[in-house]
């Protein structure tokens, strides 16, 4: 029988405090009966029976600290540069957020992919988005289920195992469902469906309820297409007699001017300029249910909302009466006044009930800011969809009262939109399960002290997809080490770039020419190939990291036929083994391309 070493993962301090409450409470058990001998040994039959003096049985036993809530608010399409808390951009009055900027810590080189289905899967799944089921990401109804693959989870569904928190969902999904059985898919019709129609009756499938969400109350995409309907815990809010179609145009509605981008069925009451105030409602509604139900239990709160992706429609007036539409001098600017305004009510959700001190709250967005309004005095090139820093560099405010620092910035180290999943695990000391998270790298150290910058990742990695011939094809990717940004086009040439942000953060010097970084750009090419979609294949053998052999040295041959099933239940295949375990189809192309470059370069 061979026998296997197990690693044992080191106590966090929660676990520590509990190993701590159980050693006192051993010690409790034994203590009476010690207690009970010595006064029968000391009893005499004349007199009465003494009163026995308290034991550390009777003494109350510590309560151990409840985990903290989490309230985590994911803006739309929001850049660094529509946000007044970094470059000094104030065209956009923010009082909301400049707040909690005052009183939390804000990360000024932080990350996420250029658009927002990859960076949705990013945050919840602690992974790059070729990680996941299909590229660049699921996205809505038509990919027939959700990005993650089997037996990788998501943040909320360890928090609520492993830490007993009470989720919620609300606002904009966007990583992929499948509809209940019955019909088929028809993208102008997807809740009537074709055929004898789809069953209603039966829930949502790969949608955020099975991704460890209790609570919600979502679209699938946000305002931006259809079904322009809200769901309810994954069944249709909307009665199918209320289902009317809308085609492509905006419409007058109680709250304002609601815009469709695109015809869909949906609603018959669907109002765009609600969207986000819905959230805020439904929030409040949530907290109010927890501490009537589950006080004692931590929350986690997911509110995705709508602002500022298109179609821009303002609200006339806000939940307290403010106004919001015609308020500046474009659609684009009145929805980041309102994001604000829906930022200042979430956060007051949280004070009004006293809250604040036992909560995380945390403010950023799926990638950067839009082309369509053009700042003066820009700071960043590009905007979303772009490999550039304008495109996946994002606002990021964290803010915990009593804990974290108040008014700091963060800005000596990068950090990506994937290490918030290791970040709040290890905040919580819960383990991150294997096959998850593989891309994920706390960064709790660093919210606490911009000194503390040990731990943090070394590398991040960012690709830009395009549509080609044959489906999804790779345009661009860009790999950040240090101050060195570098960047490989695909398309239309195969080129490389080199940028030092510390001196140039507009990207406009490529300095790829000069001898002197030929050396850190081969190692920053290998990494980025390393860690994206198509890897080279392990050349030796290695240790598998998760499924059942866990710990067992192998090599590629341990996947090849007729062993291929294998790459379903070990990730180590498709991250060592990629010819034989790879899922995605561009990877020949790319694979060529990247020795054409090789070639290149040793014959240079």
């Amino acid at each position: 029988m061979k026998l296997q070493m197990i690693a044992v993962r080191p106590l966090g301090s929660f676990q520590r405090l509990m190993l701590t409450l159980l050693v006192i409470q051993m010690m409790t058990s034994i203590t009476p009966s010690h207690a009970s001998l010595k006064v029968k040994r000391t009893h005499r039959a004349n007199n009465p029976p003494p009163v026995p003096a308290p034991t550390a049985s009777t003494q109350p036993v510590p309560t151990p600290p409840k985990r903290p809530n989490i309230l985590l608010i994911l803006a739309d399409d929001v850049g660094t540069e529509d946000v007044p808390a970094y470059w000094g951009n104030n065209i956009v009055a923010m009082p909301n957020v400049a707040k909690l900027s005052s009183m939390g810590v804000t990360f000024l080189d932080a990350h996420a992919s250029p658009l927002c289905a990859p960076s949705r899967y990013m945050l919840l799944s602690g992974n790059y988005q070729h990680r996941g089921s299909v590229l660049p990401s699921a996205w809505n109804f038509w990919d027939g289920e959700n990005q993650f693959q089997p037996g990788q989870q998501s943040i909320a569904q360890v928090l609520k195992r492993d830490a007993g928190y009470h989720t919620m969902m609300v606002g904009k999904y966007h990583v992929g469902a499948k509809l209940p059985a019955g019909g088929k898919y028809n993208k102008k019709q997807v809740l009537k469906g074709k055929g004898d129609g789809i069953d209603w009756r039966k829930p949502v499938t790969d949608g955020p309820n099975d991704l460890g969400f209790e609570s919600t109350y979502y679209t699938i995409a946000g305002i931006q297409e259809g079904p322009y309907s809200f769901f309810r815990d994954g069944y249709l809010e909307t009665a199918i007699s209320d289902v009317v179609t809308w085609p492509a145009g905006d419409y007058d509605m109680p709250r304002g001017r609601s815009s469709i981008k695109s015809e869909c069925d949906g609603d018959k009451d669907w109002d765009s300029t609600a969207y986000n105030m819905k959230l805020v409602n439904e929030t409040n509604a949530f907290l109010d249910n927890h501490l009537k139900t589950r006080k004692d239990d931590p929350f986690f709160a997911y509110v995705a909302l709508g602002a500022v992706h298109l179609p821009h429609s303002p609200p006339d007036t806000y939940l307290d009466g403010t106004p919001v539409a015609g308020e500046y001098y474009n659609a684009h600017l009145d929805m980041l006044l309102e994001m604000d305004k829906v930022v200042g009510s979430l956060v007051d959700a949280v004070e009004k009930r006293g809250l604040q001190e036992e909560t995380i709250i945390i403010f950023t967005s799926d990638n950067g800011g839009l082309g369509s309004f053009n700042y003066p005095d820009r700071v960043l090139r590009g905007h979303k969809g772009d490999i550039w820093e304008g495109g996946h560099r994002i606002p990021m405010i964290i803010r915990y009262d009593g804990t974290f620092p108040k008014g700091e910035n963060r800005t000596s180290h990068f950090v990506g939109l994937n290490d918030i999943y290791a970040t709040l695990t290890e905040i919580a000391d819960v383990p991150i399960p294997d096959r998850s998270a593989q891309d994920s790298v706390s960064f709790a150290k660093y919210i606490e002290s911009e000194d503390n910058v040990s731990g943090l990742r070394k590398y991040f990695g960012v690709w830009d997809y395009i549509r080609g011939e044959n489906g999804q094809d790779l345009h661009s990717e860009s790999l950040r080490y240090g101050d060195l940004k570098v960047v490989r086009h695909f398309s239309p040439d195969l080129k490389t770039e080199l940028y030092n942000l510390t001196e140039d953060l507009a990207e406009t010097r490529n300095i790829e020419g000069f001898r002197i970084h030929q050396a850190v750009i081969n190692e920053m090419l290998a990494e980025v190939n390393k860690i994206g979609p198509c890897p080279d294949d392990e050349e030796g053998s290695f240790v598998l990291t998760s499924g059942n052999d866990k710990g067992n040295t192998v090599n590629c041959e341990w996947f090849a036929k007729p062993n291929e099933y294998r790459c379903k239940y070990y990730i180590d295949g498709e991250l060592n083994c990629n010819s034989i375990c790879g899922r995605h189809s561009l990877c020949g192309r790319v694979q060529e391309l990247y020795k054409g470059q090789q070639t290149a370069a040793e014959v240079d």
